[in-house]
């Protein structure tokens, strides 16, 4: 007989809580409630106590637990293996083996070291579509043997005498070397926490246990697994924070920004469920199709006071500049006689020269001109979507500067139409003011490096629409917004991974607070980020999201490293995710460093050059 052996914890079945201890503190709630001081008694009885069945576990109860909680010592085992079933799953990877094995013609049978016993074990595994009849289940407590000794392969040996036999499992001593060790040929399941999870886990042990959960439930796939990991644990606890602070403040309907809020739409529309009387909306705005009603009526200080530090110097080339105000630098020579004897805006003199020719020339009018058009159209559809129907409105934004929040409201204002509230991820230390408009965020300026900027906009916010760039009025009168290429909804591997992952997650969520969250949110960002942590970046290569088709990340050649480390240069969109790409990693962490002074010291540079 060819025998196929599977361990059963953390390798057929996992816990959706993670860690054994979080079944006891769930058990403990159960019992006990609100009663704080007797949940954390049981909690720490239950650590201690020793045995080799449940029964044996029991047995040394301190009776005021089964007083307090109004139950006998059965009834309290039996709510233990209630709170255990309810935290199992199987481990999806394991059961498709274990139909293969099956189907290969292996006779199955599931080996344990646990105190539980085969009864109610093998009514999870069959639950979970793992066991079928006839198979069997060893465990330890019932046989006085265990595998960690190598003693309960003998009983399975003398049991079932296979010729052929071959075991599974998570752990190396009891699984492994125990096994090979009577003769079994043993195979290693890896199931256990990567880097991400593990340092989540400890501080976030129930969210932490739900990312591996779907990392494992998609063997193979780095998007998926980045998505589990980093993007999920950023944003789901920041749509749950959006959604309560929402309720609190009376608002009735939330708007989610095109295109860096997608995602968060589908984690809120996954926890919401579209009961109760606050409407979710997505909606088709961008600062490049925001600018043109913004300045309508305005001159070039208006203009000014949304750009990054009230200036153009340095930051956009021209021909973008002119793009986003609705015009090339052929059209400026050819109808006005317009030149632009630059690509960059290098000084305050040609910025002076460019503001001039925009908003003192005559091309001034026909900008206007169009800005009054798309301004009536922005607002004809603003209308269409609810937002100016007397309800109290907010939009969801990732943040930092704000410039959306000052244009859009000030857009409002004109009109006498109350300002919209926004939410932030989080915001710069010179973000806008509440003058242009309240708005609240998760986190504050300091909190998240300045590097995590570029990974929330270019990856954890991947969209499957491009960028708004304007709006039209169709054959039936609706307003409707252009898409950048006249593209539309097509999802890419990341953005339909990290939509999936939000979405499955957010429905799976366990019971957590919201210091919880935050702290997943917040540990998760500092793990990507953290050169000592082993992280897979590999899914963010394919990623190329900016204007001038500047890679994520790749790997760099010699000079590009030189040009990151030593000058404080960009090569890719995320330098320490393609450092990580190309250098060992016991020299990452004293190249960052370099990176991180030669950066500081180039920022001082420009600022006193630009004075």
């Amino acid at each position: 007989m060819k025998l196929a052996t599977f361990d059963i914890f953390d390798t057929a079945l996992l816990r959706r809580c993670g860690r054994p201890e979080a079944v006891w503190e769930a058990l403990a709630s159960t019992l006990y409630g609100p009663e704080r001081d007797l949940a954390d008694a049981f909690v720490a009885w239950r650590r201690r106590a020793k045995g080799d069945t449940l029964a044996a576990i029991y047995a040394g109860i301190d009776e005021a637990f089964a007083t307090c909680a109004g139950k006998s010592r059965e009834e309290l085992m039996q709510a233990e293996r209630d709170v255990e079933g309810a935290m199992l799953t199987a481990n999806p990877a394991v059961r498709s083996l274990i139909g293969r094995k099956r189907s290969e013609g292996w006779t199955v049978a599931f080996v344990s070291d646990m105190y539980l016993d085969s009864h109610f074990l093998r009514s999870v595994l069959e639950r979970e579509g793992c066991i079928e009849a006839g198979e069997r289940v060893y465990v330890s407590c019932e046989h006085n043997a265990r595998k960690d000794t190598g003693s309960l392969y003998d009983v399975v040996r003398r049991d079932l005498n296979p010729t052929e036999w071959e075991h599974y499992g998570d752990h190396r001593r009891s699984d492994v070397a125990m096994a090979r060790k009577k003769g079994v040929r043993a195979t290693l399941v890896t199931t256990g926490y990567n880097a991400a999870e593990a340092a989540c886990s400890r501080v976030a042990p129930l969210p932490a246990a739900l990312s591996r959960q779907y990392r494992l439930e998609h063997p193979g796939d780095g998007f998926a697994a980045m998505a589990a990991d980093f993007v999920v644990p950023a944003y789901l606890p920041y749509a749950a924070f959006v959604l309560s602070e929402a309720r609190r403040m009376g608002i009735t309907k939330l708007y989610f920004l095109s295109r860096d809020s997608y995602v968060l739409l589908k984690a809120a529309q996954a926890m919401f469920g579209g009961a109760g009387d606050l409407e979710l909306h997505y909606l088709f705005v961008s600062r490049r199709s925001l600018l043109l009603p913004y300045i309508c009526g305005e001159d070039e200080n208006t203009y000014l006071a949304a750009r990054d530090h009230n200036t153009i110097v340095r930051l956009d080339s021209v021909d973008k500049m002119l793009l986003h105000l609705g015009t090339t630098r052929e059209e400026m020579r050819e109808r006005y006689g317009i030149e632009f004897a630059y690509t960059r805006v290098n000084n305050l003199a040609e910025q002076d020269d460019f503001l001039k020719k925009i908003f003192h020339s005559g091309f001034t009018a026909e900008l206007q001109q169009r800005a009054a058009g798309q301004e009536r159209l922005l607002l004809d559809y603003f209308a269409q979507e609810g937002l100016l129907d007397g309800s109290r409105c907010a939009a969801v934004d990732v943040g930092w500067l704000g410039t959306s929040r000052l244009m859009i409201n000030r857009i409002l204002r004109r009109q006498g139409i109350p300002d919209v509230h926004f939410f932030y991820y989080g915001v710069r230390g010179d973000v806008f003011p509440p003058s242009a408009g309240r708005y609240t965020a998760y986190f504050q300026a300091g909190e998240l490096s300045t590097d995590t900027t570029v990974l929330l906009e270019h990856y954890y916010s991947a969209s499957p629409y491009p960028t708004t760039v304007g709006y039209r009025r169709n054959a039936e009168g609706l307003v409707e917004p252009e898409l950048a290429g006249n593209g539309g909804f097509a999802h890419t591997d990341a953005s339909k991974a990290n939509a999936e992952a939000i979405e499955a997650m957010a429905a799976a969520m366990p019971q957590c607070d919201a210091a919880e969250l935050r702290r997943w949110a917040k540990c998760s960002t500092d793990t990507m980020l953290s050169t000592h942590a082993e992280v897979d970046v590999t899914p963010l290569a394919p990623t190329s999201d900016f204007d001038d088709n500047t890679p994520f990340v790749k790997r760099l050649s010699p000079a590009e490293i030189v040009r990151v480390v030593a000058l404080g240069d960009r090569a890719t969109g995320f330098d320490l995710g393609s450092l990580r790409l190309t250098l060992p990693r016991w020299l990452l962490g004293p190249a960052w460093r370099l990176h991180t002074a030669s950066g500081r010291l180039r920022a001082k540079i420009y600022r006193l050059v630009r004075r």
